[in-house]
């Protein structure tokens, strides 16, 4: 299982950006989610679908993501963690886009699930994370 985590990032970070980066001073992020999920669910790439974004209390945004091609029981998550963390954290500290969401310390989560909807795993990403060198 190969999934190109630069491209899903900066795909995910885009296409939530375009409504954040706008509004995000004069509106709540739950009128952003719910902008956004209007869009939803897509096809980031052949293997990934975002089915939306949640804003938790306080202050999270998690990412829903489904792949498409995969069985829950065929991933290591151990694995998986070790080749996709290092990529969404490099997305958040460094993309422009999301920048605003950085400076408000927004915390991130990205649920992934299989293609019968079996959860895979959960990445939390704080600014600890994010801020860190």
């Amino acid at each position: 299982m190969k999934i190109n985590v630069w491209l899903l990032g900066v795909s995910v970070c885009l296409l939530f950006c375009r409504c954040a980066t706008e509004s995000i001073g004069g509106a709540t992020l739950e009128e952003i989610a719910r902008e956004f999920n209007k869009k939803c669910p897509q096809m980031i790439d052949s293997e990934t679908k975002i089915d939306g974004i949640e804003i938790k209390e306080p202050n999270t945004i998690i990412y829903n993501y489904t792949l498409v091609n995969i069985i829950k029981q065929r991933v290591d998550t151990v694995e998986f963690n070790k080749q996709l963390r290092p990529g969404l954290i490099s997305v958040i500290k460094l993309s422009p886009e999301m920048k605003k969401l950085r400076d408000i310390n927004t915390n991130f989560e990205y649920a992934y699930y299989d293609k019968s909807h079996a959860f895979i795993y959960l990445f939390k990403i704080s600014p600890l994370d994010y801020n860190s060198k």
